[in-house]
């Protein structure tokens, strides 16, 4: 088991409290809903699969896309698979995403560079990851920048 999760259900809770802050953000979630693109995320340690259509219309009002946590019937235009933690720290905005691909802490396949696009539209959702957590009574879980 990684550093950060307990397990995929603990993963989904934070990360679907998080993915709704973000979609529901008026400035991110509009850009991201521009995307037009569906992803694929596929976490190690713990095992998981969250994946965020912006590709078709919202599931619900006021939202700027739709995500899944789990395996899902949703083909993706694009996947990334990297570890729970490796994203826990990027969400933080401690990971630098091409190194990561460099390095091979990240593997990614499909329209990687529709999803590359998107890195300066989230990079804000970087201070939101802190405050979600707090907001879930996880303040053991936010990293500090050294």
């Amino acid at each position: 088991m990684g550093e950060y999760y307990r397990d995929a259900d603990h993963l989904y809770e934070i990360y679907g409290y998080f993915l709704g802050r973000i979609l529901q953000d008026p400035k991110i979630g509009t850009k991201m809903g521009k995307a037009g693109i569906i992803i694929k995320f596929i976490y190690t340690d713990p095992e998981a699969e969250v994946t965020i259509d912006l590709k078709n219309p919202p599931d619900r009002e006021g939202w700027h896309g739709t995500y899944y946590l789990g395996p899902c019937e949703v083909q993706e235009d694009v996947w990334s698979k990297q570890s729970a933690d490796h994203s826990h720290r990027f969400w933080h905005g401690l990971e630098n995403p091409i190194a990561s691909v460099a390095r091979g802490k990240v593997k990614q396949g499909g329209k990687v560079t529709a999803m590359l696009k998107l890195l300066p539209v989230v990079k804000p959702a970087f201070q939101m990851f802190p405050v979600a957590l707090e907001e879930m009574g996880y303040t053991d879980l936010i990293l500090k920048k050294k």
